[in-house]
This record gives C-alpha cells, structure tokens and sequence, in this order.
C-alpha cells in the first residue's frame, strides 16, 4: 500500500501499488509522473522508479535507507531506486513528487542511485526547484510536446545526478540488498498480504528467523517504525478507502482491516492521521474538492492536490527563498 495511486482519466498514465509493498509503476510516453498531496503518512515501501520530493508547505520525517532526516518547506529530497523509504506529517506538509521511469536511462547509464537531501536555500535546492517548477508548468500545458517533456527531464536528471555527486555516499554495509534489509523487506510483504490475520510480532520474528527482541530492533532499523505500528499503519491505510463508503458501518470496516475490535482502530487512527474514523469520513464528504480528485487517484491515504495548487504552493515558496 503506498500514498498514491495514480489514475489520470485523462490519459493512459497510471501508478499500481502491490500488496508487497514493491511498488510497480507504468508512465505515459514522457516516462514520468508528477503528482501531489497532503502528506498524513506513508508507510515503509519501496519501487524501482527514482522519484524527487519537493516540500511544498509544512514539514515531515524521512525515513530512507536506515536514515531519518527532517524535511521543511523548500527542501528537496530525492530517493533512487528500490530504497526502503517511509514518510511522516510533522507539521500541516504537502508534497509534490516527480517518479521517473527506468527507462529514462539504459545499459551504460541507469538513472541516479543513492539518497540525496538539499535544503532550502542552498544552490542546489534552488536549482533544483527551478527546474521541478518548469517541468511541472509544462505538464500543466495541454499542448505540450512529447520532445519538450523529455528534454525538461532529461535536464532535471543531469541536474540531480551532479548535485548528488557532491553529496556524501551511502555508507558502506547499508546497501538496498544486505541481508538484514532483505529479512525485513520479506517481513513487511508479508504484513501488506496477511494484515487482515490476527499477526502478532512474535510470529512475524518466528517467520523470520529471528528473536522477538532481536526481530523488533532490525525492523525498526530498516523501516524506521516498529512491526506493531507498522502493521496498524497498514491496517489503517486498507481502511480508509472503505471509509470513504457510507454504505459500510465502521464495525464491518475495523474488522475488514484486521482490527481486533473496533477500539483498536480508533486509536490508531487518532495516532496515524489525529482524528476517528468517524471523523475522517465526515472530512471527505464535507470536501467536494477531495471527492473529485477521487475520480483519478484513488486508494490514497493522503489527500490528493491539483497539480496548479501545487505550482501556486511552489511559486510562493520559491519566491521566499
């Protein structure tokens, strides 16, 4: 489950998030998508497109590659390929995200890898923003050309692979496929698939292999979270879609989700996104614009934006820096 599911009715581009938490995404032919949100949460994943996060408003913790870093309006983020990643509302955050496609590279060049983190204010972050602004005036143009998206792209990516190599390295013993990441990584795709079981940690640590101590200290090192939040984080994401039904009692809802009782529930949606469940359906109908935005994106557990809301936000914290 990931925070956005891309389905644009008005062409054939589309993001697909998997159960195990692998997230497979297919592009239109500029090979990249860009879309935004308000940021509530979004669970530990990973996907073998590179993606830049620009901060549009507020701030947020990221969790990538073992590492939590602290993001505020105007920084920059960008995460390479098939990194664990996880993100969190501190303060009121909205975010704008690029994904560009793998094939955007090829054999002798593949696209960045790596993690790197540019603040608001540096060169790099104003270059990059620069550039992010540009690309998304451009997709924001119906008449825009397939050459002209590509070029932008490509411009941005060469950007971005000179800034990231003035950057510290990822240290080395951390990489994407060591075996503690693969034990977790194997963790949490059972967790996406069996969420709704009654899972506890001691059977996610007896799965892998591990002790319960030993078990609980690794995921929390990989992922950034602990499996017992992990997994109602997860529980809470299958919910909220079921919410947006008022057809469905929330009793039903809780125990679809894998709550063991419809209290649970309530208090992890109080932890993961500060109000009931209750509450947050009452949110979504009392907010048409929401509920048009469902039209094209839908099972977010983030509230989606309009691309030009998105370019205003920008404009503004742009011009401030």
């Amino acid at each position: 489950m990931q925070p956005f599911r891309l389905v644009n009715s008005q062409s054939d581009k589309q993001a697909v998030a998997f159960a195990g938490t692998c997230e497979v995404i297919t592009y239109d032919s500029a090979q990249l998508n860009v879309f935004a949100a308000e940021l509530s949460h979004c669970q530990p994943h990973w996907h073998e497109a590179p993606e830049l996060v620009y901060v549009l408003k507020g701030a947020l913790s990221l969790t990538v590659h073992q590492q939590e870093v602290q993001l505020n309006t105007g920084d920059l983020a960008y995460i390479g390929p098939d990194l664990i990643h996880a993100l969190e509302n501190q303060h009121q955050c909205a975010l704008l995200t690029l994904q560009f496609s793998p094939q955007l590279g090829h054999d002798s060049h593949t696209l960045p890898a790596g993690f790197g983190h540019f603040s608001a204010g540096e060169p790099a972050a104003r270059q990059l923003a620069a550039q992010c602004l540009t690309l998304l005036e451009l997709v924001l143009q119906p008449e825009a050309s397939f050459f002209a998206l590509q070029t932008r792209t490509y411009s941005l990516l060469a950007l971005l692979e000179e800034r990231l190599r003035q950057q510290p390295q990822i240290p080395a013993g951390t990489a994407p496929d060591s075996r503690e990441e693969m034990v977790i990584r194997q963790s949490i795709a059972y967790i996406n698939e069996a969420f709704a079981e009654p899972l506890t940690v001691a059977d996610l640590a007896a799965r892998a292999y591990l002790s319960y101590s030993h078990f609980s200290r690794l995921f929390k090192k990989v992922s950034g979270y602990s499996p017992s939040d992990y997994l109602a984080m997860v529980r809470v994401n299958h919910a909220k879609p079921l919410l947006k039904s008022m057809q469905v009692p929330i009793t039903d809802i809780a125990e679809r989700a894998g709550f063991a009782e419809h209290r649970a529930m309530l208090a992890a949606f109080k932890k993961y996104c500060g109000v009931t469940p209750t509450a947050y359906r009452k949110q979504y109908y009392a907010d048409f614009e929401w509920r048009a935005d469902d039209e094209r994106v839908t099972a977010t557990p983030n509230k989606p934006l309009p691309l030009s809301s998105a370019r205003r936000m920008m404009q503004d914290s742009t011009a401030n820096q």
